[in-house]
């Protein structure tokens, strides 16, 4: 995104935290930036008090050499990491792409897999050391719709969903089978049959077997982002959708509102019978829908699994 400042900045403290937020309670987690180029409308992480100010992101240079000095004090490695929590590691900018690939090295060097939900280009490079231990890569491509009315509206500053649809091809190529995240559903706008019949076309096109689903929920910050930046008609249609609905406690969040529960069902219900005449499973993320009768999201069923020991065919991904 031309005019971003990259603002270098000296991680302090532990190169890996766990996280402390739903199904990844307890999972190391790895942030390259604070702050993303991306600037999609409904990111809840632009709200959070430390972000950093509109059109910078820090940029932790010194995370390669802090994560190979915490790696050389443990006895025992973790089995997995996830990377970025609240940005994305495949933002477009040269800097945030080479500290990528250096922490990726770094934890394939010691044998760690590695997690990712992404929106951004996975760099040839990357996919260089992926190429070397395709298992312990479990890759997420983030993409909702392939409209340009949606892209240019609610996530401009993205790659564009073409560009991601070529990373599903990428990384099938070097032995790895992404799932989609389609997170967030604009109710109307990206949930009616046309978008979703070419989006799931798509999809089986380049072999995708699993989808996971989200509508829209609203944070007290993301409503704000949304208000102040939508056009005017989509800002009165999330208006009305959510107009009647209270604010409580969902997952990590301390307060938002989801989309009516009846508007839900029915929702997921016509996309999952979509998904489905394509040969792909869909499924709901219970993180994000705890009133419903939903599905365990990846994060979950692979954390189920290492506390039985068994081995990992799920990916791991965050919410």
């Amino acid at each position: 995104m031309e005019g971003y400042e990259i603002l270098l900045q000296l991680r302090r403290g532990r190169a890996l935290t766990p996280a402390h937020f739903g199904c990844l309670e307890g999972i190391p987690t790895l942030n390259i930036t604070s702050g993303c180029i991306f600037q999609c409308t409904y990111c809840y992480a632009r709200g959070y008090s430390q972000a950093p100010m509109e059109g910078e992101v820090y940029l932790y240079v010194n995370l390669p050499g802090l994560l190979e000095e915490e790696l050389s004090r443990k006895r025992v490695f973790p089995q997995w990491v996830i990377l970025n929590t609240s940005s994305d590691c495949f933002q477009t900018h040269p800097d945030i792409l080479h500290v990528t690939c250096e922490v990726i090295r770094i934890l394939l060097d010691h044998g760690i897999g590695i997690s990712f939900l992404t929106k951004g280009v996975i760099p040839q490079q990357c996919l260089e050391l992926f190429r070397r231990a395709p298992e312990k890569i479990l890759a997420q491509v983030g993409l909702v719709s392939l409209s340009e009315r949606y892209w240019k509206g609610y996530e401009p500053y993205t790659p564009s969903p073409e560009e991601r649809v070529q990373n599903i091809q990428k990384l099938r190529e070097i032995g790895i089978t992404p799932e989609i995240r389609i997170d967030p559903i604009i109710p109307f706008v990206t949930d009616i049959e046309d978008e979703m019949v070419n989006l799931f076309k798509r999809l089986k096109d380049k072999s995708v077997k699993r989808v996971t689903l989200s509508y829209l929920h609203l944070r007290p910050a993301i409503q704000k982002q949304l208000m102040k930046e939508l056009s005017p008609l989509h800002r009165s249609l999330i208006e009305s959708c959510f107009r009647t609905q209270e604010w409580k406690e969902v997952g990590s969040s301390t307060k938002a509102k989801l989309l009516p529960r009846l508007v839900r069902e029915k929702g997921y219900q016509r996309i999952k019978e979509i998904a489905e005449a394509f040969g792909i499973t869909a499924s709901i993320c219970q993180c994000k829908n705890p009133d419903l009768k939903g599905d365990l999201c990846g994060s979950a069923r692979v954390k189920a699994a290492l506390k039985k020991g068994a081995p990992i065919q799920l990916p791991l991904f965050r919410c």
